[in-house]
């Protein structure tokens, strides 16, 4: 009695098989692709350093410092691989460093 259950379950599973449609498989793909183009010799020279699709500008870097709770952002080295901003949190100076990739990795205390 068993057996022949199984073997019932079994036909029924085949049959449900064949009959219901495949569903396929959505790719979900987002690109985005930003390209950046720079003139002159710097930060202090007069315009933002060229830099390549991938790496922040010296402005994108002061904007990352500033929503991260930072105030009074103030650029002081904008050449890659790492610039480097004054800010002032909680009343106390700050010397914060961004990568070209825009991750805050050092804040320092100014005394």
């Amino acid at each position: 009695m068993i057996g022949k259950s199984l073997i019932a379950a079994a036909a029924v599973a085949t049959t449900m098989a064949i009959a219901l449609p495949a569903t396929q498989a959505e790719a979900k793909t987002n690109i985005d692709i930003n390209i950046g183009f720079g003139v002159g010799g710097g930060y202090y020279g007069g315009g933002y350093p060229v830099y390549s699709p991938g790496n922040i500008s010296c402005k994108k870097g002061r904007n990352i410092v500033d929503y991260s709770g930072f105030h009074n952002v103030k650029a002081i080295d904008c050449s890659l691989p790492t610039y480097k901003y004054t800010a002032w949190k909680k009343g106390h100076k700050f010397v914060v460093s961004v990568n070209r990739y825009g991750n805050i990795y050092k804040v320092n205390k100014v005394f």
